[in-house]
Formats: structure tokens, sequence, C-alpha cells
């Protein structure tokens, strides 16, 4: 197995934790920011009839299958750098409004929804003012990117 495969591997499987085990970032206690919660709220968020919040509806379900985007490059390059991008662009966007409060966090509270287990799902490990979601998905969306880039030469 090649350098570039177990990148892939590794990096698929740690976004797919990030984005459906880890909170991106506790609203309150009880109430958390995850993967999870997006799924919940998608038939609500298309019924909503504002064009802007259906076509970030469509771009964070791409980013749902991102991390199934980069366990596909084992066979497709292509399909794992596109992951790769929408994970590290959604993780960058998190980090962006609650780490350092540059962004409008108006499309994070599409994430929101109660805790499935309080304390166990989704889990929680804070860093400052984000959870450690945000902070694995880069890592999986980076693991990713270099599987891409990386020839088979090196």
């Amino acid at each position: 197995m090649g350098a570039s495969k177990i990148y892939f591997l590794i990096g698929g499987l740690v976004t797919l934790l990030a984005t459906f085990l880890f909170s991106f970032h506790t609203y309150f206690p009880g109430v958390d920011i995850y993967g999870i919660g997006f799924m919940m709220n998608i038939p609500a968020l298309f019924t909503s009839g504002d064009i802007l919040v259906i076509i970030m509806t469509i771009v964070f379900i791409i980013f749902l299958l991102s991390g199934i985007f980069i366990l596909l490059g084992v066979k497709s390059r292509v399909v794992a750098i596109i992951g790769s991008l929408f994970a590290i662009g959604v993780s960058g966007y998190f980090i962006f409004v609650f780490y350092i409060g540059m962004l409008d966090p108006q499309f994070a509270f599409m994430f929101l929804d109660d805790a499935i287990i309080e304390g166990i799902l989704p889990l929680n490990i804070p860093i400052g003012t984000i959870s450690i979601g945000p902070i694995l998905l880069l890592a999986g969306g980076v693991l990713g990117l270099i599987g891409g880039i990386k020839s088979s030469d090196w």
C-alpha cells in the first residue's frame, strides 16, 4: 500500500469522526453545533425559501460527504482533493466564526441541535471557545490533500 493511500485512509477516517462524532462548538450546555445536528435540520432548511440558505445547505451536504470522498481517493485522487477542500473550507469557517470571531455565525446555526446524549454524543472537548471538532476536521482535510497532491515518486 502506497503512502498516499495511507494518507487517504487516515484523513478520511479522521474527517468522518470529526464530522459525525465530535462537536464543533457548544452553544450552551446540551445544545451543540455538530454534523448530525445539521442532518436533522435539512428538511427545515430547504423549506425556508431563502435561496442563500438553500445554496449553503447544498454546500454543507457535500461537506458531510467529504470524509467519504477522501476515502474514495484510494481509487481517484481528484475526488479526494475535492473532499479535502470542502473539509478544509468548512473547518476554516468554524475556526474563523468561533475562535477568531471574524465572520457572521449565520450559517453555523444550521448545525445547531440538542445533544443526542448530553456529554457523550456529540463529544465535546473544548479548546478555547471552540471544540476539537474543527481542528480534527482541518487535520483530516490536510491529510487527504497531502495524499491527493503527493505523487507516487516520493
